[in-house]
């Protein structure tokens, strides 16, 4: 296994609202579907996980942030890759320390032993209503 050093400098993501959806009716991990939106403390500062946003989903509280090896993940323990339910999982070393997980094009999903790759995964920008 080979590890990168992450830029730990914090980028500001692109987006401040996304969606993960699937295209699969067998989807093993549901719960992780749903609206994401970058999470914020008291002050309206953005949460940061690496140098990177934190994003919430305020209906399921799990959380998308950039893990220590560069991946973006999504699980109840921010920070975390233990216990982590989605990863994404890039081939393109120019690509895997991404600041968005909107720019992500690979996810793996772990099916309670082990990650697999899931080409149903989709991230998607949401845009703010007026």
């Amino acid at each position: 296994m080979v590890f990168l050093e992450v830029d730990m400098e914090f980028v500001g993501s692109c987006c401040e609202n996304l969606a993960i959806k699937t295209s699969s009716p067998d989807f093993p991990q549901r719960e992780a579907l749903g609206n994401y939106h970058v999470y914020l403390d008291v002050e309206d500062e953005p949460f940061i996980c690496y140098g990177a946003s934190v994003f919430i989903n305020s209906e399921t509280n799990l959380y998308m942030y950039r893990s220590k090896f560069g991946n973006w993940i999504v699980g109840k323990n921010m920070g975390k890759v233990k216990g982590g339910i989605i990863r994404s999982q890039e081939d393109d070393r120019e690509k895997f320390a991404l600041v968005c997980p909107c720019k992500v094009q690979k996810w793996q999903v772990h099916n309670k032993e082990s990650w697999k790759f899931d080409d149903s995964i989709r991230i998607m920008i949401r845009r703010n209503k007026k």
